[in-house]
């Protein structure tokens, strides 16, 4: 993996002017927001205020009526999800049942196409940064809810991506964990530099997580 100390930075993230229906109703109205390098933003709001449809639009995973983004000034709207430099982790996981734990922290790269000499270093790192080493064998079903977590985070990491997504990560976890997770979540995405967009609409999560809340 990639650390703040290597001398990489974060990139820049750019929403310009989306918009996006859902048939008569306007999810997103001409949103703008600019989210500085290396930082945490979070967008707090109410639920079907739109806020995992903007994170959906940045990944690719569905396509705006209009406006743009952009990485480093770099428009991306135009690319396939797989083109595009962002991981998102959902509130659900996404967890493959039927691949342990290497197999789905791996499975982003192996699409990609990275030789198994990397990928496995890749993995290893992954795995070391969100203490989940001693799982690598189990599968998801023999996880608990924070484990599982833990899981998606490092599958979202492994990519090294430009953008990091993530919608309501801690909201299936109890209240004593999910405090504990999102310490661990911000110590992670500082020690990686790597910029970050994450859904909540729970106040002290934002509060507690962000550089910037909008």
């Amino acid at each position: 993996m990639t650390a703040a100390g290597s001398g990489t930075r974060g990139r820049r993230l750019d929403i310009e002017g989306l918009v996006k229906h859902f048939g008569a109703t306007p999810a997103i109205d001409s949103v703008t927001l600019s989210v500085p390098p290396g930082a945490l933003v979070t967008l707090l709001g109410p639920s079907g205020c739109g806020k995992t449809t903007l994170l959906r639009m940045i990944a690719g995973f569905v396509v705006p009526e209009a406006g743009d983004v952009r990485v480093d000034g770099r428009s991306i709207v135009r690319l396939p999800p797989e083109r595009r430099s962002t991981a998102m982790l959902f509130q659900s996981y996404g967890l493959f049942p039927h691949m342990d734990v290497t197999g789905n922290v791996g499975f982003g790269l192996r699409m990609r196409g990275v030789p198994q000499a990397e990928r496995e270093r890749r993995i290893g790192d992954a795995l070391r940064m969100t203490r989940i080493a001693e799982l690598a064998a189990r599968f998801p079903a023999q996880l608990s809810g924070g484990q599982q977590q833990r899981v998606a985070l490092a599958r979202a990491i492994v990519t090294e991506p430009d953008i990091l997504l993530l919608d309501e990560p801690f909201g299936a976890l109890d209240q004593a964990l999910r405090e504990h997770m999102q310490v661990e979540l911000r110590k992670l995405q500082q020690s990686l530099a790597t910029t970050a967009l994450v859904v909540t609409h729970d106040q002290h999560e934002a509060l507690m997580l962000s550089d910037l809340i909008a």
